[in-house]
């Protein structure tokens, strides 16, 4: 009962904030559809040869020894303390740190 007076309360809550400030919550969206015009995925190349050379390591040889080296680790620790969870872990970092480079990568130089 107390949760459902929780929600009722949080909806009356975030409707009359949004009848009380509904001139602010237009202005706010109008900005933002004015500035998102400029924002335009990995068109700016200040720190172009950082991205590239960090790429270059890990999607290189150091990626790969990183990986292995986090499912060692979780593996290691998941033997030490029976737990899968451990293994669990290692195996998500190792993926992320091999695949997520070139995920990123992706994402930021999609064309719109």
């Amino acid at each position: 009962m107390k949760l459902k007076q929780i929600a009722r309360s949080a909806t009356l809550s975030a409707t009359s904030f949004a009848k009380e400030h509904h001139a602010f919550l237009l202005a706010f969206v109008v900005v933002a559809a004015m500035v998102s015009g400029s924002a335009i995925a990995g068109s700016d190349s200040t720190f172009a040869t950082v991205s590239t050379n960090l790429d270059g390591w890990m999607t290189g040889s150091l990626g790969k020894v990183f990986s292995l080296a986090a499912l060692a680790v979780g593996l290691g620790i998941g033997v030490i303390k029976q737990s899968i969870l451990s293994v669990a872990t290692g195996v998500g970092v190792a993926l992320a740190s091999s695949i997520g480079p070139g995920v990123l990568t992706n994402m930021f130089s999609a064309a719109m």
